[in-house]
């Protein structure tokens, strides 16, 4: 039986430098656009993912667009879920026009809504001086999130701002927050859909074991799905147990 695992990348097979132990050999994995080194890995979890990558289809499963990918210095060579499940690429890395027949017009409806709140993320910033940046995340011609990071990695500034943007937040879209990260993002674009139009469409009938690995609140639907599913130790999901959500879709 073939062995899928779907695996989320930032913060669950690799961190920035501040976040990784100082007594173990890391590694970089991730780099900026100008080369330098942003994320790295662990001895352990390159352990892990060698595992995986002798034993599994490997599909990163990840909020990145596709540029942040290319810049992934790993031998994925299967398909990968993008930007929180807005984008799918073939195991070709051609994108998947199927999917995306399905996302883009959902996309581009909620266009001017999501540039509005970030239009409003950046005016309470800068009315509270928050110090932080944010931008909408486009790809494939899509506007498809909005990421606001503190500059100086100050986390609590971004609850701050979370506070107060909630309530220009209409219904269509949620917010993601963990650590240094915060997300405003629609709510049709969730992980746990492309995962399941992945084993759907990429294996059909195929007998599939998956297997899903993540870090994140963002992750728990698409872990969900997996058959069986892993997070580090102390990560978001593990201080949030029970993560799974309610019958109507809450958490």
């Amino acid at each position: 039986m073939r062995i899928v695992a779907f695996l989320d990348l930032d913060d669950t097979l690799f961190q920035t430098r501040p976040k990784c132990p100082d007594d173990e050999p890391i590694h970089a994995v991730a780099f900026r656009r100008d080369g330098t080194p942003l994320s790295f890995m662990t001895q352990r979890q390159r352990t892990l993912l060698d595992v995986w990558f002798r034993t599994a289809t490997v599909i990163p499963t990840t909020a990145r667009n596709r540029d942040a990918l290319s810049r992934v210095d790993l031998p994925f060579n299967h398909a990968a879920i993008l930007n929180f499940g807005g984008a799918v690429l073939l195991p070709d890395g051609k994108l998947d026009e199927a999917w995306d027949a399905q996302v883009r017009p959902r996309a581009l409806e909620l266009s001017r809504e999501l540039h509005a709140l970030h239009r409003e993320a950046e005016r309470i910033s800068a009315s509270r001086q928050l110090g932080v940046y944010s931008r909408v995340i486009v790809d494939f011609e899509m506007p498809l999130y909005v990421v606001v990071k503190h500059l100086e990695g100050v986390a609590g500034k971004l609850q701050l701002l979370r506070a107060e943007l909630t309530p220009f937040v209409g219904e269509g879209f949620t917010i993601h927050c963990n650590d240094n990260n915060l997300s405003i993002v629609p709510r049709f674009l969730d992980k746990e859909h492309a995962v399941r139009y992945v084993i759907a469409h990429y294996f059909g009938s195929e007998p599939v074991l998956t297997i899903g690995m993540g870090d994140s609140l963002s992750d728990a639907g698409f872990l969900e799905v997996c058959d069986y599913s892993f997070m580090p130790r102390a990560c978001q999901l593990a201080q949030h147990r029970p993560f799974s959500r309610d019958p109507k879709g809450g958490r």
